[in-house]
């Protein structure tokens, strides 16, 4: 830990002064590498590419690719073809780098960390399947993950009373309402008449695979809603601080109609999301209570620019060594295959014991030689996509970012087996690939990772939240929020605040646990 942190972290907290240096901090992060736009991104002007999808990307820039946010962004431009003639070895032949070695290494982090990262990326890192260079997302954080993308998904999600989300009660538990109903045993399983119109319909045939799963799946915002047990309790409890909200806001505003109410409550739930990322996700990753969401500052700096999701931060965010061969829930070891699109098992041990031992298992420590071996597809596409859209390597990547390039392999990490092996796939230093390097690369102090995908991580991370819409000086304030809202927003500092006051009994739910 820098002496920098442990200033920040014992004042952090007084008035005026705490304010400065969480501004200063904040600045330092954001002011890491150049500012959008960039005039590179993934745009191009050939059609959409046959399987696997990864179609060629704009080596110059474009007007297209300067506007057309269907595509994600870079960083950097296409790395030189003197570079990309080095990259000898197969991408196939790097797997091993990430394979893990039983016992799985364990970190600081807890399984509810993992399966928060897992739901919060998913409304923004939207690689789009059938063509890769595009991101279906918004490019803000918006709650989609129970809002849906678009106001005809939300619509269809909504009951149209009181501003509430459609749910249904479990003993007393406001659960996400089933998708699908069936008329008798013998007829199949249908979408609910009042969810034809969700997007992601027609995919769903895919990702449940029998009737007994299916039939427990839920009405969500996006196509992957009902991928864990952790992903969906965490919706869950998002859409229970919507509708508390709604019956706060009614109650301190008895002139409000459906449409008001629904719309002022998802906004207090965004910016709840928005809190929840900086004060206890993103402290966590620092390793430090560091950081505050602060509303009153972003509009006059020099990186306060439209919102648009790089590939770098897609690619950088694939911590599959988190993920640990099986959870405990409730005493039960659950291996993965039970664990995704299980909503029977989340019903049957409670949101509450979900939450509470994910904060208490251990996740995986992020980095090499740590990836389960269900999992290691996944690294395959990610080095294959980082590869066809011809990346830069890590070394450029630090240059970017204010870091000093690394003259040895001996400055990437101690750890002589992961020296030995990474030489064997790449001649220097400067060879090795971003995505290698940056699961190599030895952490700094008591954060999670190291220098530059902490760097990336934070730098990516502010220059999203502290853009919000919501959080403009225009915007932000009772004339939106309300004073409920406001005073809903000023008492809520982590995921366990928002636990408590939706779970029945008692939970501990702290993502570093």
């Amino acid at each position: 830990m820098s002496l920098f942190d442990e200033v920040l972290g014992g004042i952090g907290h007084i008035p005026f002064l705490g304010d400065q240096l969480n501004r200063i901090a904040i600045n330092h992060i954001a002011t890491r590498t150049t500012s959008r736009p960039r005039p590179f991104s993934l745009w191009s002007p050939d059609p959409s590419p046959p399987s696997p999808a990864i179609g060629s990307v704009s080596e110059y820039t474009s007007w297209p690719g300067l506007t057309d946010r269907r595509f994600s962004g870079r960083h950097l431009p296409v790395a030189s073809p003197e570079y990309l003639a080095k990259l000898q070895t197969p991408v196939e032949s790097l797997i091993p780098l990430f394979k893990r070695s039983s016992p799985m290494k364990e970190d600081r982090s807890s399984v509810l960390f993992m399966f928060f990262a897992q739901w919060f990326t998913d409304s923004v890192l939207r690689v789009d399947p059938t063509d890769r260079r595009r991101n279906t997302s918004n490019h803000d954080i918006d709650l989609c993950q129970i809002y849906g993308l678009s106001e005809a998904t939300a619509s269809i999600l909504r009951s149209h009373e009181g501003g509430r989300l459609r749910c249904r009660d479990i003993d007393g538990e406001s659960f996400l309402d089933y998708l699908y109903v069936q008329g008798d045993p013998d007829s199949p399983l249908t979408p609910k008449p009042e969810y034809a119109g969700l997007p992601y319909i027609e995919i769903l045939d895919s990702i449940f695979q029998n009737d007994e799963r299916r039939r427990k799946a839920y009405a969500t915002g996006l196509e992957r809603g009902n991928s864990t047990i952790g992903y969906v309790a965490i919706s869950t409890i998002f859409m229970r601080e919507h509708n508390r909200i709604c019956a706060g806001l009614a109650a301190s505003n008895p002139g409000w109609g459906d449409e008001r109410l629904f719309q002022t409550a998802r906004m207090i739930n965004i910016v709840l999301l928005m809190k929840v990322v900086v004060e206890d996700y993103i402290n966590h990753i620092a390793g430090n209570n560091i950081f505050k969401l602060d509303p009153n500052f972003a509009e006059d700096q020099s990186w306060y620019r439209t919102n648009w999701i790089a590939i770098e931060f897609d690619l950088l965010y694939r911590w599959h060594s988190l993920v640990p061969d099986a959870i405990q829930v409730a005493g039960q070891t659950v291996v993965a295959g039970d664990f995704r699109n299980n909503n029977e098992l989340l019903e049957h041990v409670g949101i509450a014991q979900v939450l509470t031992s994910a904060s208490n298992q251990r996740a995986g420590r992020i980095g090499l030689f740590n990836s389960p071996s269900f999992l290691l597809q996944a690294e395959t596409a990610s080095l294959t996509m980082s590869r066809a859209f011809k990346l830069q390597s890590y070394n450029d990547y630090r240059e970017q970012f204010g870091l000093n390039r690394l003259s040895k392999f001996s400055d990437l990490t101690k750890d002589d087996t992961a020296i030995a092996s990474i030489k064997q796939c790449y001649g220097s230093i400067d060879d090795v690939e971003f995505l290698v390097g940056i699961m190599a690369e030895d952490r700094t102090g008591g954060a999670l990772f190291g220098d530059l995908l902490n760097t990336m991580v934070a730098y990516d991370a502010f220059t999203q939240i502290f853009t919000n819409p919501l959080l403009s000086r225009n915007v932000f304030g009772p004339q939106t929020f309300s004073e409920y809202g406001m005073d809903v927003i000023e008492s809520t500092r982590s995921i366990r605040d928002i636990a408590k006051r939706n779970i029945v009994g008692d939970v501990t739910a702290n993502l570093g646990a």
